[in-house]
């Protein structure tokens, strides 16, 4: 959990700090905004779009919040902070058209609230123990939550895959590499002419991978292999669809997977700093 926060806060870091420019359009009230009216009459004045001011003193506590968090620092609380301003940003403006890896942020931010995450690889650590190697023994619970999540996310895409009328032939794939989110790489592939089932090819190698990875990240025989394919698979699509770099989020979450153990012994061979004695519950 220590390794996948660091991760995870990498990305939301970048998530974020892209968006530096467009904080007056996203969540002032010289944007368009249109807040969510599925809420009670006495929260819609906190939604009211402040100013121009107001709205970068909150993305500055955000982006502090992801820094204190991603080092380790006051890491449930920070977490805590950056929850709700997300919570802020998606009743604001988000849920405009939040997608299903925005909702995974989410997800992972309220787990790592109440997450054992800052028990190695921290500042907290370095503080009590003198060393950001130290680490003590957490509850593996929230790592379990985030697998299954990982897994019900993946079963759920490749299911409908397999039932969705557009999803039967190449033609989805046709037209999205034209779209507005298509890279060079998408419209070379489309300048090429291939036939259609070059396409089709494609999306049938995709729905058997995608139906198929949610089973084989928990079987540790292939699970190596598993997670080395959704690497690969998440790298291509953001090589064809640009906007998709967002869901590496998954792939830092595929650790999750791991028995802490196993990953514990693969630090050690990184170098005697990660040999650090357990630091016991007190």
């Amino acid at each position: 959990m220590a390794i996948l926060r660091i991760a995870f806060g990498l990305n939301m870091l970048l998530f974020f700090g892209i968006h530096v420019r467009d904080v007056p359009m996203f969540f002032s009230e010289q944007g368009l905004i249109l807040p969510t009216i599925f809420l009670p009459q006495f929260l819609l004045p906190f939604l009211t779009p402040p100013s121009v001011i107001t709205a970068y003193i909150i993305y500055a506590v955000m982006i502090v919040s992801l820094l204190s968090f991603t080092v380790g620092f006051h890491t449930r609380l920070s977490a805590a902070i950056a929850t709700l301003i997300y919570i802020y940003y998606i009743t604001l403006f988000f849920h405009q058209g939040i997608t299903s890896f925005m909702r995974l942020f989410l997800f992972l931010f309220i787990v790592f609230t109440c997450a054992d995450s800052g028990k190695a690889f921290s500042v907290e650590m370095w503080r009590k123990h003198g060393s950001i190697f130290a680490w003590e023994m957490g509850s593996i619970l929230t790592q379990r939550l985030v697998a299954i999540q990982i897994t019900a996310t993946y079963l759920g895409v490749g299911w409908q895959k397999v039932w969705l009328p557009d999803w039967q032939g190449g033609e989805i794939l046709y037209y999205s590499f034209q779209s507005m989110w298509a890279t060079p790489i998408a419209w070379w592939l489309v300048r090429e002419q291939f036939p259609m089932w070059v396409y089709s090819a494609m999306v049938i190698v995709v729905t058997y991978f995608e139906t198929a990875l949610p089973f084989g990240l928990w079987i540790p025989k292939v699970q190596k292999w598993f997670m080395l394919g959704g690497i690969l698979f998440h790298v291509g699509i953001s090589l064809f669809l640009a906007a998709i770099w967002w869901f590496y989020a998954m792939i830092a979450a595929y650790i999750t997977f791991c028995k802490p153990e196993d990953v514990l012994e693969r630090c050690q061979v990184l170098g005697d700093r990660f040999k650090a004695p357990l630091i016991p519950k007190t």
